[in-house]
């Protein structure tokens, strides 16, 4: 948009361009940033980012991610590949270890990971 269509060219001249004498529009009213998480703006960081201050769990110092490297396996692509038959053994045999031994309560609709 040109410089010429903009609204705050019909403003020069006015006051308070339009943002009301009270309130005025100042840079950064309320901090910079994440600017008053612990004070001001508690409430918000609670209801949207919980978590966001504080430590969770044991620290680890120089960790090297190699150390730590696990490929990721797509357990539902495994199991899409598998042959039909293996698959529907698997899971009745799944299904009848959590049944017991009598089988009454066979569900073949649902497959854990």
């Amino acid at each position: 948009m040109t410089i010429r269509l903009r609204k705050n060219r019909k403003k020069r001249g006015h006051v308070s361009a339009g943002r009301g004498r009270i309130g005025k529009h100042r840079k950064h009213p309320g901090g910079r940033g994440n600017a008053g998480g612990m004070h001001h703006h508690r409430i918000l960081f609670d209801k949207y980012h919980l978590g966001f201050f504080g430590k969770v769990g044991m620290r680890y110092f120089h960790r090297l991610r190699n150390k730590f490297h696990g490929p990721i396996v797509m357990f539902f692509k495994w199991l899409i590949d598998m042959a039909p038959p293996t698959l529907l053994s698997l899971v009745l045999k799944r299904e009848q270890d959590r049944a017991g031994s009598d089988g009454r309560f066979l569900r073949l609709f649902r497959v854990e990971v």
